[in-house]
């Protein structure tokens, strides 16, 4: 797989089909972005840039940080993205000892 590090590229803005399908599947947007996500941990821990215990940690944080977005705003979409995040961390953990 070839990384290109030093370089950034432009972004290109997303195209108007692509903006409905995302508009569209919401539950395949977020299907795509918790397996892109996973993946990238994954990549992260496997090319040594992070730790199993620093994923684990940036995984707590994050379910920390949906957790309290729940409470502040009663969003159950919020608390259940926190449950999943956690339940990713939990996998992760038992993994990785």
């Amino acid at each position: 797989m070839r990384r290109n590090y030093g370089k950034k590229k432009a972004r290109a803005r997303p195209s108007g089909d692509l903006l409905k399908l995302l508009a569209t599947r919401p539950r395949a947007v977020a299907l795509a972005a918790l397996h892109v996500s996973e993946s990238m941990l994954l990549e992260l821990e496997a090319s040594e840039l992070l730790s199993a215990a620093e994923i684990r940690g940036l995984l707590k944080d994050a379910s920390t940080t949906l957790r309290n977005a729940a409470d502040q705003v009663d969003n159950r979409s919020c608390l259940i993205a926190s449950e999943i995040v956690e339940s990713m961390r939990e996998n992760f953990k038992r993994n990785k000892t």
